[in-house]
C-alpha cells in the first residue's frame, strides 16, 4: 500500500447513502468488495487519499483490503486526536481599518 497515502485512525461511521466497499484501492473503478445500505455501521481503521467523488477524494479503509468514499459516511467518531506534526500552524494577523 506504498502508493496510497494513509494516515492511521480508528473509530466508527455508518453509511448515510447506499455504498460500496471496494477492494484492493479507494477508486471507483476498484472492483466492488460489498453493498452497505443505509445506516450501516463500519469500524474504520485508517484514512486515506483516493479517487475525488464530488470533489472529495478522503476515504476510509475498512479491512485490510477494502475502502470506502467518506462522503458516502457520517463523520469519525470518536474524532482522532491526530499527531502534532500533521496539524495545522495557523498564525493572526490584525489589521487596523479606518
Amino acid at each position: 500500500m506504498s502508493h496510497i497515502s494513509e494516515l492511521t485512525v480508528t473509530g466508527k461511521v455508518q453509511t448515510l447513502v447506499p455504498a460500496y466497499a471496494r477492494r484492493g484501492t479507494p477508486s471507483l473503478f476498484a472492483p466492488v468488495a460489498s453493498d452497505l445500505p443505509v445506516g450501516s455501521a463500519i469500524a474504520v481503521c485508517a484514512l486515506v487519499t483516493g479517487d475525488a467523488v464530488e470533489g472529495n477524494s478522503r476515504w476510509y479503509r475498512i479491512s485490510e483490503d477494502a475502502y470506502v468514499w467518506a462522503g458516502a459516511c457520517t463523520r469519525l467518531s470518536p474524532c482522532p486526536a491526530f499527531p502534532e506534526e500533521q496539524r495545522m500552524r495557523w498564525k493572526a494577523v490584525v489589521f487596523e481599518v479606518r
